[in-house]
């Protein structure tokens, strides 16, 4: 039996370098293909996005590029969970050989109902300001804040990823898949259980979701049992106590 393709999308300002634990703890059973946006990584010289549907169609490019073909799931952290469920719904409408049964929606409010992070556009807004809305989802490692050129790179792509995140909300938050949804978060993070119930009108398949001990970064700190989890959810795993706190269906 061929393995499982799992595509693993990053949050704003991250890099594949954020999976790393996670794709560790993966059994052998399921093939990571971590995907980047312009700007990080082994994409560093190249010029960031700043708008969803333009991310989208690189995840697609990408998706292509990877050679996935047929049923392959995607787990989106932050951001890269409201990409993922635009990469799914753009699949579903074109001709193409892959595409996404199942979507992981990591540290992420359901889309309906959400609010833009800035009033205006990111695109404008200063450095602070980008620090201060990057602080509400663990902020910007005291580190790279203190090297004048890290946190300057360090901040336009965060300000490029938030413009993405806005546009998306603006937008494209009416957007469904036929994906199921799992929605993954930690139990520390911000988000309230209507919040994350949400994610249940964005699919026609159904979703649940599923709690994790720890902030919004829960995916490194406890990579083994989102691992575990996402191998069980994929046929691939033995089945797991029942973290869930509810199942919903459309």
């Amino acid at each position: 039996m061929s393995p499982v393709p799992l595509v693993l999308l990053h949050h704003s300002g991250g890099s594949a370098q954020v999976f790393q634990p996670l794709v560790s703890a993966l059994p052998q059973q399921i093939a990571a293909h971590v995907l980047e946006l312009p700007g990080r990584g082994r994409r560093w010289r190249e010029n960031s996005v700043a708008s969803a549907h333009k991310a989208a169609e690189d995840l697609a490019a990408q998706i292509v590029a990877s050679k996935i073909t047929g049923r392959f799931a995607i787990f989106g952290h932050s951001m890269g969970a409201y990409l993922g469920l635009l990469l799914a719904s753009h699949l579903e409408a074109t001709s193409g050989g892959a595409y996404c049964d199942t979507l992981f929606a990591s540290a992420a409010a359901g889309p309906f109902g959400a609010s833009p992070l800035f009033a205006d556009d990111p695109v404008e807004a200063g450095e602070q300001e980008i620090l201060d809305a990057a602080a509400r989802f663990g902020g910007v490692s005291p580190q790279i804040l203190a090297h004048e050129q890290l946190r300057e790179r360090s901040v336009e792509l965060l300000r490029a990823d938030f413009a993405v995140c806005d546009d998306f909300v603006r937008g494209h938050r009416n957007t469904v898949t036929e994906s199921r949804i799992v929605v993954c978060h930690g139990t520390d993070d911000f988000f309230t259980g209507e919040q994350l119930d949400r994610w249940r009108l964005s699919t026609t398949a159904g979703s649940e979701v599923v709690s994790f001990p720890g902030g919004h970064f829960f995916i490194t700190d406890h990579a083994a049992e989102v691992a575990a989890t996402v191998s069980a959810t994929l046929g691939n795993g033995p089945a797991l106590p029942d973290r869930r706190r509810g199942v919903a269906q459309l």
